[in-house]
């Protein structure tokens, strides 16, 4: 049964919406869908903790066909259109539904972050100012090969036109612990690591503007992608390699890792 059949066999269910259809209606349509992770949860509710994480995961996966076939449609390679879907898959298995992030999945599963190469790239992002922005993702797939990634930024801004006729996007925007100056300091600057931060200028962090920023998240990110566990078993871990001695040792010192936030141009016409 198609991700659209299960939708329409659940409208008659009352006044529950059913998750498929929700996703399902969120495939193809303009711009962000903010309210859509919300709604989901809600249609779910009535489950226990693992009735819900499993109905969203399975209702996650049953959209993305219609979701590779939407991108397909509107101009994204086969095999782009595969590779963007597939880390629903990829995030559910690695890291569980609370892991992930809910709303993370909703982007990926209504085709709102898409596969270029390398680089995964969010089609409907701004800077801080809200300057209209492509995000910049690394999916988990593999070595971060400087070649691989100068062919996403170089085919990438293309595509995206594609995908969103009439857009007037000129920057790239990225948050990510691997912009953390102690990752390149860790890994030296000749590491693919290194090279992938150096892509990116340094916007101001106003974390300490936010009061309800949390001191954590960074590190919970480094903990997540460096050490593949959690905060509390990460600090816990004995440290294998430069980077995650490096890591250790700012935990030890008191200090915490960051997710900086950077930009760049978009090159070209």
């Amino acid at each position: 049964m198609s991700a659209a059949s299960s939708g329409r066999s659940g409208a008659g269910r009352g006044a529950r919406p059913d998750p498929v259809a929700l996703l399902t209606a969120a495939v193809g349509t303009a711009g962000d869908a903010a309210g859509l992770p919300a709604a989901l949860e809600a249609s779910v509710r009535h489950l226990d903790a693992a009735g819900r994480e499993a109905a969203l995961v399975a209702a996650l996966r049953a959209v993305l066909p219609d979701t590779e076939r939407e991108l397909v449609a509107r101009g994204l390679g086969p095999a782009d259109a595969a590779a963007s879907v597939a880390d629903v898959d990829r995030k559910a298995d690695r890291y569980g539904l609370d892991g992930t992030g809910l709303g993370w999945l909703c982007q990926v599963a209504t085709g709102r972050v898409v596969a270029v190469g390398r680089l995964q790239f969010e089609r409907h992002a701004q800077l801080p100012d809200g300057t209209p922005a492509w995000g910049v993702h690394v999916p988990e797939v593999g070595p971060l090969d400087p070649d691989a990634c100068d062919r996403s930024f170089a085919a990438a801004p293309a595509v995206l036109r594609t995908l969103d006729p009439g857009t007037t996007v000129a920057v790239w925007v990225c948050s990510s612990w691997l912009l953390d100056p102690g990752v390149a300091d860790a890994l030296g600057p000749a590491s693919n690591t290194a090279r992938f931060a150096a892509r990116f200028r340094p916007l101001p962090d106003r974390s300490h503007e936010d009061a309800g920023h949390d001191a954590a998240v960074g590190d919970e990110s480094v903990a997540k992608f460096v050490f593949g566990t959690d905060l509390a078993a990460a600090r816990r871990a004995e440290p294998v390699g430069r980077l995650q001695r490096a890591v250790h040792e700012r935990w030890a010192a008191g200090g915490h890792w960051t997710e900086p936030t950077g930009w760049a141009p978009v090159a070209g016409p």
